[in-house]
């Protein structure tokens, strides 16, 4: 049941963009643009700045708020929470009334959505947003709490695609493209979870990176990196996805020699580290998001 609201857990606008974890924006644009690479036509489409604008905000409200509810007590520890980009700290108070506002900023994309695409194709895109979110974050042994799920779930950020596509006109993309999102979710759900290991072994969970242990989670995430660069190298010839892809193991290799000086498999990365890592992936990751739309090396010709 949700707590009674009290005059301290008043929503504020800037509550709310932190609470939508605006560092992960990257991955909706992401994730919508690349349908429409090249598409400078779309720069003039209501549909398409309509569906951009939800991408940000309103989409990473929903994702972001059921997964802070189901993480109140594990937040508290955890060493990336707490800042404006990657997290908050919230109480269960200043959640449950987040819900209300969370729930009105889907109303006029849906209202949108319906009238541009149908009714039901609408209807079962967001049935599906919430449904996949739901197992994530509160499904039994369906959720992140538990391997392999704790990886399979976030590719439900992928729906972001079909959106894209419907609410601009276009072709669902090439297989390849779909390869390349599902490295890059789940190496970044992998990465992410190479952060919280001790925070997640205290609560309970059983995470893929709890189950292989720091290290272990990184010798993955390499290997993980490792085969997306052999990919990408076989199926693209974009310059940047490439320098992308070998310049993320790069930067777990640099990352694991930094933390090589700690002494015992439990130390907890430094909030340092984490935020260096963060920073190099964000830039990258906006500056490759230009690049690739420039190039259009998801459109259906090769590359």
């Amino acid at each position: 049941m949700a707590p009674r609201l009290t005059p301290d857990t008043v929503v504020t606008p800037l509550f709310l963009f932190k609470l939508s974890r605006p560092y992960f924006w990257l991955v909706t644009f992401w994730l919508y643009l690349l349908p429409t690479g090249q598409r400078w036509d779309l720069w003039s489409s209501v549909p398409f700045w309509f569906g951009l604008a939800y991408s940000t905000l309103p989409l990473n409200l929903l994702c972001y708020l059921m997964n802070d509810l189901s993480d109140i007590e594990v937040d508290k520890h955890n060493p990336r929470k707490g800042g404006p980009l990657l997290g908050i700290r919230a109480g269960a108070g200043s959640l449950w009334a987040a819900v209300r506002w969370t729930a009105a900023v889907q109303v006029p994309f849906l209202l949108f959505s319906a009238a541009s695409f149908g009714v039901a194709r609408c209807a079962a895109w967001f049935a599906a947003v919430v449904l996949v979110n739901w197992l994530y974050n509160f499904g039994p042994r369906l959720s992140g709490n538990y391997a392999p799920l704790d990886l399979l779930c976030p590719c439900g950020y992928m729906l972001v695609v079909p959106l894209s596509c419907w609410l601009n006109g276009l072709p669902l993309p090439p297989g390849r493209a779909w390869a390349h999102m599902l490295f890059f979710v789940v190496r970044s759900q992998l990465w992410i979870q190479t952060f919280d290991v001790q925070t997640d072994r205290a609560s309970g969970r059983r995470t893929t990176a709890v189950l292989l242990g720091h290290r272990g989670a990184q010798r993955l995430l390499g290997l993980l990196l490792a085969a997306e660069l052999s990919f990408v190298l076989g199926f693209f010839s974009d310059w940047a996805l490439r320098s992308f892809s070998a310049a993320s193991l790069g930067l777990l290799g640099v990352q694991v020699a930094l933390q090589a000086r700690q002494a015992t498999e439990a130390a907890q990365p430094t909030a340092a580290t984490i935020n260096a890592t963060f920073a190099g992936l964000g830039l990258g990751g906006y500056g490759l998001l230009v690049q690739v739309w420039l190039n259009g090396s998801f459109n259906e010709r090769v590359q």
